[in-house]
């Protein structure tokens, strides 16, 4: 039994196939690709297969990590070429090689927010989004498994980075928590939405670019 770690993008038309979608069109694949995976003993075998971070729905991701229990270790380094072919469009394997660390170790995660404003005037925003940002406190409304409570954002984002890519279009780039909590990048709209609603967009696209260690050591 080998384990191996998978890096794999989930774009375009993808983004809006739900968590327990994906991982049947892996398991489904991987039988397809010709690719051994170990599974769970019993009556009703379950292959040894999971996501680091689930992903939002709706939300692009450039780092995805899906880990799973090979029967023949050999075949890793050919996973991508041979998995590629039967996954959807949007969806592709980049590289496979055995875990480097524990999915406990996850702790950040750099993501993209496109703020999309229909009236042209995008630029005008910049300077009110940062100041936004640089604020000590920014509460949101989040749901957790107990409902919806409140969060303040502030401690959980950094290295934020705000452009202007279009007339309609702001670019918002931040370093936000993975885990405990996690913070999603629709949260980044969500704060400007309750603390600043005169700047929230009139629509946003959102897109996962990376993910790191406590040491923001690019984790695999």
């Amino acid at each position: 039994m080998i384990k191996c770690r998978i890096l794999f993008e989930k774009v375009g038309r993808a983004k809006y196939v739900s968590h327990l979608d994906l991982m049947r069109t892996f398991q489904h694949s991987f039988i397809r690709a010709g690719i051994r995976i170990k599974h769970t003993e019993g009556f009703n075998p379950h292959p040894y297969i999971s996501i680091a971070l689930p992903l939002q729905l709706g939300c692009e991701s450039l780092c995805e990590l899906l880990d799973i229990q090979l029967e023949d270790g050999d075949v890793i380094e050919t996973i991508p070429e041979r998995l590629n072919p039967w996954l959807p469009e949007g969806v592709r394997a980049l590289s496979a090689a055995p875990p480097v660390g524990r999915v406990g170790q996850l702790r950040r995660v750099r993501c993209a927010a496109e703020l999309i404003y229909d009236d042209g005037n995008a630029a005008a925003r910049l300077d009110g989004l940062q100041e936004l940002f640089a604020r000590p406190n920014l509460i949101i409304e989040k749901k957790t498994k107990r409902g919806v409570g409140e969060l303040d954002l502030a401690p959980h984002i950094g290295d934020v980075k705000l452009k202007a890519v279009t007339e309609t279009v702001l670019r918002l780039e931040a370093v936000v928590s993975a885990m405990e909590p996690t913070v999603n990048p629709s949260n980044l709209t969500d704060a400007v939405t309750r603390n600043a609603p005169a700047l929230a967009p009139d629509f946003a696209r959102y897109r996962r670019l990376e993910v790191y260690d406590a040491e923001m050591r690019v984790f695999r």
